[in-house]
Parts: structure tokens; sequence; C-alpha cells
């Protein structure tokens, strides 16, 4: 939305998101989510303080605590966004050590599932108002606690928001590029149905939005 407006403006902004959901790493994933709030970190904390080029593994894991525990207080001043920070520490801190990116390639769907595993296990924390409702809803989630994994009220949300899920599945994926890349020019009625398609999906975007009712910025919070 801030790309888009921005150019309606005459302003050019970068990519911010580039397809995290992608990702077959969580180094991956955060070089493609949030690009703006890594390349600040990068820049003046990490590279400031030695980077990846430094002389012993105990530095770089010195330098990638620093940054992901800032990472996770810039949020917010909540152990749950600490907790939060320190996860990503952990998990990128082992997949630099072990090189992990550059091991497996075979095993990329695996690798995935393992990526978005955490990532959707970090939004619990992410969003949780306490540590012990983080450990509550992640109970829930594996059907712990005397949680069935599924029930009515799964169905009834599920049922109530199927077109927005469809759409946030497929999107999350660069579909529609990859469609354009295959087709090229030899269509010109696709740029009319790109159009087409864009309103459509904002009419859609909108009324869930007025069907929500209050649902406030995420990141007024901040």
């Amino acid at each position: 939305m801030a790309i888009g407006l921005g150019r309606m403006f005459g302003f050019h902004f970068s990519e911010n998101f580039n397809y995290p959901y992608i990702s077959k790493s969580v180094s991956e994933f955060w070089r493609r989510w949030h690009i703006s709030l890594g390349t600040w970190f990068k820049d003046y904390v990490y590279f400031p303080l030695g980077g990846s080029r430094v002389k012993t593994k105990a530095r770089l894991i010195f330098n990638l605590f620093v940054v992901w525990f800032l990472t996770g207080v810039w949020h917010g001043a909540n152990w749950t966004f600490i907790c939060w920070g320190l996860m990503y520490f952990i998990l990128i801190t082992i997949e630099k050590l072990t090189k992990f990116e550059k091991k497996g390639e075979k095993l990329g769907f695996i690798k995935h599932i393992y990526t978005m595993l955490f990532v959707v296990l970090g939004w619990v924390l992410f969003r949780a108002d306490s540590i012990s409702q983080a450990g509550a809803y992640l109970a829930s989630m594996f059907g712990l606690a005397g949680n069935p994994l599924i029930d009515d009220a799964f169905i009834f949300n599920v049922s109530n928001n199927i077109v927005f899920l469809i759409a946030a599945t497929i999107f999350s994926f660069p579909t529609a590029k990859l469609v354009r890349e295959k087709i090229g020019d030899k269509h010109k009625s696709l740029d009319v149905l790109y159009v087409v398609g864009t309103i459509a999906l904002l009419l859609v975007a909108v009324s869930y939005i007025v069907k929500g009712s209050y649902n406030p910025f995420i990141y007024f919070n901040f």
C-alpha cells in the first residue's frame, strides 16, 4: 500500500517484503521480511560490531545476540517481544554455524516446512500479551491441555474466511509474477485482466475490513 500510494504522488519506495513465505531457511525469511528494518540493523548495528567477518565464533554469536535482542526490544518493551527476538537469534545462529542454507538442496520442501513452523510459532509470541498467554495459545495449537485440534470455532472461522485464506495462500507466492513471465507480451489482454483482478481484490479486502469492524493497525501499538 505504501509503495502504491507513493507512486501516486511521484515517490518510488523500495520493496519492503519479497515473498517471505517462500523461504527455505529462517535466515532467508529475514532477508525477505521487513527488508528496511533488517537493513537498518545490519548497517548500523551488525556491521559496526564486526558482522560475520570476525575471528571467533563467540564474537559472531555475540553480534547476532545484540542485533536480535535489540530487534525484539524495538517492537516493544515486553518479554514476548524479547523472547521472539531471542528465538530468531538462536535459529539464525544455528543456521550460520552449521551452514544450513548451503546443505540439503534436495530437501527444499522439508526446509520450507521447518521455516514456516518457527515463523508461525514466532507470530504467536509476537501477538500475545504475555508469555503465559502465548504458552496457552501454543498448547491449543498442538491439541494439548484438553483442546481439540479441530472444533466448532475452527470450522466457523475457516468457513467465514475461506476466500481470504485462499487468496492469502496464492499471493504469498509469486503466482502472478510467474504467470506474467510465462505468458510475456503474447496476450495484451493480460494487462486488462490484471487491472480488473486488482480492483476485485481491493473490493474484497475492503468488504472484509468493514465486516471485521474495529481492527486497529498493529504498529499503533509500538
